[in-house]
């Protein structure tokens, strides 16, 4: 073959071969940007955003970011300018450049970064969107905007503010960050609370239980569920002791917290062990002479709790006698053990019914008879 035969064979393969690389690109979640820089819809999304947004109402904190954000959201029709698109957040930004009103333009601010409050999106839209982009090495949960409503949402956005905590806009932010530099960020993005987005120090940081009822509620549904009713969740959960976010272990709400965070990628495994008895994972688990007895710790704190005069009569004395009594004679009970089922329908003479009728009793005192095991249907 000659050369003047080759080089049009050359530029083909080349050509191909340019193809190919594209298409890898976009498979992998890799934007022209990389190569080429920001588009100039995202470099006048961006501008505006720098300008227009600053102080409390920051969006980004280095451009880079906010290109990061941009190149992974569809452009847009800016004569239609609506969805999960920069065109969308870029209306945004020129309301909020040329409004006058009072409090104006933070508010349309807060609807013109990576969450944009139900405007462009939802939040949990935007933040599974961006999160898949920005981390696509990441685990990701079966349904990732069911399971992110799990999460607390301000409904704000302020880019220092939110860099803590164990919100969803904490999320946002280290998603935005994790566009310059995935692997130290994405670990943070993700929905299972990590580093930062356990709050500015752990050690000391003391879930609530509005956000650890929240979670427990989306994650652990259907034949999962641990609890009847937020309600429920809510009284279980005042009667256990805090404890601080990194608990992993221990019974306190912190700890349950912690597998409703895992469950989101484990339900099965991880949901027994966010309920009233900890299941061994939030709870001691063994007790002298008795064997394992998982359940037994949380099932006689909230005994004393939920049905004080009864649980003094049947294990006299103060405590901690009185509690080294109802753990032994707990150990005996069926379901007594780590890794044991629990179940809201559970009943017969074993510990989940028992676990199931105190959470109740927390609510209704009249639960209490069937709490000890002294009534239908826990005898």
């Amino acid at each position: 073959m000659t050369r003047a035969a080759r080089l049009p064979l050359l530029a083909l393969v080349i050509s191909l071969s340019v193809s190919a690389l594209g298409a890898c690109q976009a498979l992998a979640g890799i934007q022209d940007r990389t190569f080429d820089g920001p588009s100039e819809q995202c470099k006048s999304y961006c501008a505006l955003a720098q300008q227009v947004c600053v102080g409390t109402s920051a969006l980004y904190s280095t451009l880079d970011t906010c290109y990061g954000i941009c190149a992974l959201l569809p452009v847009g029709d800016p004569s239609e300018p609506t969805g999960d698109t920069v065109a969308c957040r870029t209306n945004q930004l020129t309301l909020a450049q040329s409004t006058d009103e009072p409090g104006g333009a933070a508010e349309y601010c807060a609807h013109a970064g990576p969450a944009t409050q139900g405007t462009c999106a939802s939040n949990c839209a935007s933040y599974c969107t961006l999160f898949s982009g920005a981390c696509p090495k990441e685990p990701s949960a079966l349904d990732c905007t069911s399971q992110c409503a799990g999460l607390t949402d301000t409904m704000s956005f302020d880019v220092n503010s939110n860099y803590y905590g164990d919100t969803l806009q904490c999320r946002l932010v280290h998603t935005s960050a994790a566009t310059v530099d995935p692997t130290e960020h994405c670990p943070h993005a993700a929905l299972e609370a990590n580093g930062p987005c356990l709050g500015m120090d752990p050690t000391t940081t003391v879930p609530d239980c509005d956000s650890y009822c929240q979670l427990n509620l989306v994650e652990c549904s259907g034949v999962y569920q641990v609890y009847e009713s937020l309600a429920q969740c809510k009284a279980v959960c005042a009667a256990l002791t805090p404890g601080t976010a990194d608990d992993e272990t221990g019974n306190t709400v912190a700890c349950r917290k912690y597998h409703s965070y895992n469950a989101i990628l484990d339900p099965m495994t991880h949901c027994p062990h966010t309920g009233p008895g900890g299941d061994g994972h939030c709870g001691s688990t063994a007790m002298p002479d008795t064997g394992s007895t998982g359940n037994c710790e949380s099932y006689c704190g909230l005994l004393e709790t939920a049905c004080a005069s009864d649980f003094h009569t049947t294990f006299p004395g103060a405590d901690p006698d009185a509690q080294t009594a109802c753990d032994a004679a707990c150990a005996q009970l069926q379901d007594a053990a780590p890794d044991s089922p629990y179940s809201i329908a559970a009943t017969g003479n074993n510990l989940s019914c028992r676990l199931l009728h105190l959470s109740r009793a927390l609510l209704d005192a009249t639960e209490c008879p069937a709490a000890e095991g002294n009534a239908a249907p826990c005898q």
